[in-house]
């Protein structure tokens, strides 16, 4: 059986949970397969990138409308415990723009895998 499609880039598109709002720039999460920001992620949402322009879906019921999401490697802010030997390790994301090498014991929501990190933040492949 031959491929149906193969996609260059970054750019997904996945349904957003109905009555909410994401802004360009912010991270993405799937909850129960909806696009939401950090504040309605669980432990086992998964991060998908961040919104490439403002989406709202306020009044509409979940999966009525679709957000853009660049999946690309992202730099984040570095809480500070993140140090170039976790390249390759797992962060996590410590708040909506901030990321730690700590799970917090499973309650924070993965970001993906750490790719490399500078002074000024810490770069990580999302999980798609």
């Amino acid at each position: 059986m031959n491929c149906i499609a193969k996609r260059f880039g970054s750019k997904r598109a996945y349904p957003q949970k109905g009555n909410t709002q994401l802004l360009s720039g912010v991270a993405v999460f799937l909850a129960a397969g909806l696009a939401v920001a950090h504040s309605a992620a669980a432990a086992n949402s998964l991060f998908v990138g961040v919104a490439t322009e403002f989406s709202d879906a306020t009044g509409l019921a979940d999966g009525a409308m679709k957000v853009e999401v660049d999946s690309a490697e992202i730099k984040f802010a570095n809480v500070g415990d993140i140090t170039p030997s976790h390249v390759g390790s797992t962060a996590y994301f410590a708040s909506a723009n901030k990321l730690s090498s700590n799970s917090s014991t499973n309650t924070r929501v993965p970001a993906g895998v750490i790719t490399q990190v500078d002074d000024d933040g810490v770069w990580v492949k999302p999980g798609v």
